[in-house]
């Protein structure tokens, strides 16, 4: 880390030094840094080449490899007390941290002396000859009576239940306006989202719910009988709304979430169910009746009638809905199943995976080949890409 450290300083100079902002003390730091190593010469040489610059500064822009994770958590507790570090704040520190070139000056010392950086997806990025684009805000809505209304980004008006509900199509999602009108049976809405998919709803209590990519959410038009009862498939994000007297429920898998007003997320793509408390208090019910009362700040992964919880990277656990992809200190084919979801990809592997536990970040909103570049960086896999189908090899 130390020598990525250096690095990383180094890289901050050179930008300066190429966009003609460094100061007279920095140019002789860089100079003395220049003298030292004849690669570190190549490779500004090869930087004032306009296309490498455009590239490497584009590749930084997407891009936080390698972060100085425990520099970040340091930074971030210095925040004023009682105010929420955004992910974009935190982005910030990192990219600092990293500095612009960071990832092109460690690439380039590990290679030969004698081979020209070029571009980092140089094993990559020729064999996509068409990129695929990261997922959007899409969903289908089945209404009451069976019917199926096609969501996107461009809000198409109200949209009408049987029982007369007006549900609102809005930039920021749909929303369901409370009624005050007794109804005589609850009438069930499903809103859904498949592979690079996301959306957002309100649901007639105020209530707000994020969902990520493959993911579903069955629920009331209106809430009745004293009670709020939602069933959840795949990742979704709560912002309870208080009502005393009325608790919140999430039914998933073959356990409950219990809330009273609060933050939340809980992820259910594979048989572990993960529920990440932010904010409030929320309790943890298992299909014996057990149950578990979580803090802010826990985690409870649920496998059957296992139950385990610790403490949670809350940063972590909702950076999806920040727009992020968060990796730390994770494994390669959790990543990957990440990846597929939210580009909608088929992964195929040959051989080994690598074995290294992989730390990063990049922007769910950045194209295919850049999330491929970033990962091949830090885990050394190579990636063939024929349309939607994605082939992992490791690097020899």
């Amino acid at each position: 880390m130390e020598q990525n450290q250096d690095l990383y300083k180094y890289a901050g100079l050179i930008l300066k030094y190429l966009r003609e902002q460094a100061t007279a003390a920095e140019r002789q730091e860089l100079e003395a840094w220049l003298e030292h190593d004849v690669r570190h010469q190549q490779l500004l040489e090869s930087l004032k080449d306009q296309e490498t610059l455009r590239d490497a500064i584009a590749f930084h822009d997407t891009i936080d490899v390698d972060a100085d994770w425990q520099a970040v958590l340091a930074r971030s507790t210095q925040a004023t007390p009682g105010r929420r570090v955004t992910w974009r704040r935190i982005a910030a520190w990192t990219a600092a941290a990293a500095a612009v070139l960071g990832g092109v000056i460690v690439a380039y010392n590990w290679r030969t002396p004698d081979t020209r950086p070029g571009k980092m997806m140089a094993g990559t990025s020729p064999q996509i000859k068409n990129d695929v684009l990261p997922g959007s805000n899409s969903a289908t809505l089945q209404l009451g009576n069976g019917k199926t209304v096609h969501l996107g980004n461009q809000p198409e008006g109200a949209i009408k239940e049987a029982d007369g509900t007006t549900i609102a199509q809005q930039p920021g999602g749909l929303v369901y306006n409370k009624s005050n009108e007794p109804h005589a049976a609850a009438l069930f809405n499903t809103l859904s989202t498949a592979k690079a998919g996301q959306y957002q709803l309100t649901l007639e209590d105020g209530t707000r719910v994020w969902l990520n990519a493959a993911s579903s959410l069955r629920f009331p038009v209106h809430f009745t009988n004293g009670e709020r009862r939602v069933e959840l498939t795949g990742e979704g994000y709560f912002e309870v709304a208080a009502s005393p007297g009325k608790p919140f429920r999430v039914m998933v898998q073959q356990m409950e979430v219990l809330v009273l007003g609060t933050h939340f997320n809980v992820g259910a793509y594979s048989k572990v169910v993960k529920t990440t408390l932010i904010t409030g208090a929320v309790k943890i019910q298992v299909k014996d009746n057990r149950s578990w009362q979580l803090a802010p700040g826990q985690q409870a992964n649920v496998q059957g009638d296992q139950v385990r919880i610790a403490a949670a990277d809350t940063e972590k656990a909702i950076a999806w809905k920040e727009g992020i992809f968060f990796f730390k200190d994770d494994d390669f084919r959790e990543i990957m199943e990440q990846v597929a979801r939210w580009y909608d990809l088929d992964i195929h592997y040959e051989g080994p995976l690598p074995v290294k536990r992989i730390s990063g970040n990049i922007s769910r909103q950045a194209k295919l080949s850049q999330v491929l570049e970033m990962l091949n960086f830090v885990s050394g896999a190579n990636f063939r890409v024929n349309g939607k189908d994605v082939t992992v090899t490791l690097s020899k």
